[in-house]
Formats: C-alpha cells, structure tokens, sequence
C-alpha cells in the first residue's frame, strides 16, 4: 500500500523539479575553487537542495541514527553475568 503512495508523490516531485528548472533556465556561472562553469540557474538550485538533503541525511545518520543502533545492539545482546 505504501509504495502505491510513494510512486505518484515521486513522480510529482520530479516533474516539479523539471518544470522549476525549465522556468529557470538563465545561464549563472559557478565558481568553485577556481574552476568555472556555467550552468543553468534552476540546476545549480536544485544541485544545492540536492547537496543540502544529503548532507542533512549524513549529519543525521551519523549522528543520531547510528549511536540508536548501536545503543539498541547493546541492550539486545545476551548477558554473560547471568547464572543459570
């Protein structure tokens, strides 16, 4: 049930995401490091959500996500102390 959910709301944000890059279509020049490259205005927009999800979602699962995981092993594991 929750991948027929899913799939429609992808594809609705894909071809937001298009419509919002074709409407931005001016040429920006990106700089970075000394290296130039001009690019469309609506993909540097969407590179840099992009950039900015991933890098959220790493924050995350480094930081919260993993140290739950690792916490949830920990009390899961069997212990040795007790005497049967």
């Amino acid at each position: 049930m929750n991948r027929w959910l899913l799939i429609p709301l992808v594809l609705l944000v894909v071809l937001a995401s298009l419509v919002f890059a074709a409407q931005n279509a001016g040429t920006v020049v990106l700089n970075v490091f000394g290296a130039e490259w001009p690019l469309p205005l609506g993909v540097v927009v969407l590179g840099a959500l992009f950039g900015g999800c991933l890098a959220g979602g790493v924050v995350l699962w480094f930081g919260v996500i993993l140290p739950l995981r690792m916490r949830l092993r920990r009390m899961q594991a069997p212990r040795g102390d007790a005497a049967a």
